[in-house]
């Protein structure tokens, strides 16, 4: 579904990302994880269309261009950002619907809407509630909702446990799996190595802008080279 060759990034004279590949086929679960300033953010942001780069991505046999983050999405890519990018002045009922602004099928939109209140039940009870009163597990939820109203087939989840508790980052990683389990195609950005190594089908380890190693995500929890990348040889975040 999805294929980054030499992928290049750079923020002035700051390489951020030097000449990476990745691939991502339909209807797998696969982890890009690394220590904070890996890169990580950085390729979801360029795939999503919010950066310029050099390199190729290509996205559904489409070669996608730079800066073009409303086309992607259009596409069918959309992005759950680091930090969740709700819009905090607005209520979660606004938020929800900036989720299908880009479609065209009003009727099946309200249905959509509908059954993504029934799947976030939090969300339906606190719909008029003003989105920066939710707590940080509500904000995320509000924010992966959103991200689904727009019908993507590939969602890109940039950091999604940060800031949660223990309990709230496994309901969290549960509810990245069961969307998996009905089809969708996720590219999981991630610090908690461990934790996303269990739900991934494969994974790609980043240090400084490269890809130290991949593979299938059961082979790499006991990758040394993945412990180094983390905390110079200790044990993985959870």
């Amino acid at each position: 579904m999805l294929q980054v060759r030499n992928l290049h990034v750079s923020y002035g004279s700051i390489a951020a990302v030097r000449g990476i590949d990745l691939d991502i086929a339909a209807g797998e679960i696969v982890a890009l994880i690394g220590a904070n300033g890996a890169g990580k953010t950085t390729i979801a942001r360029a795939v999503a269309g919010l950066l310029p780069y050099r390199g190729e991505i290509t996205y559904a046999d489409r070669l996608l261009k730079p800066n073009s983050a409303e086309r992607n999405l259009r596409l069918g890519i959309a992005l759950v950002p680091e930090g969740r990018g709700i819009l905090g002045s607005m209520t979660v009922q606004e938020n929800l619907l900036m989720g299908v602004y880009t479609r065209s099928d009003r009727a099946q939109a309200a249905d959509d809407l509908a059954e993504i209140q029934g799947r976030f039940p939090i969300l339906a009870t606190r719909k008029n509630t003003m989105a920066n009163l939710l707590s940080g597990g509500e904000q995320q939820m509000l924010a992966i909702a959103r991200a689904l109203l727009s019908r993507p087939k590939l969602l890109l989840l940039d950091e999604p446990s940060l800031g949660l508790a223990p309990k709230m980052t496994d309901t969290v990683f549960e509810m990245i799996a069961q969307l998996r389990d009905e089809g969708l195609t996720v590219l999981l950005v991630e610090q908690k190595a461990r934790q996303a190594l269990k739900i991934a089908g494969r994974a790609y380890l980043m240090e400084t802008g490269r890809i130290l190693t991949s593979g299938l995500a059961s082979d790499l929890v006991g990758d040394q080279l993945l412990s180094k990348a983390f905390l110079g040889g200790g044990p993985l975040p959870a």
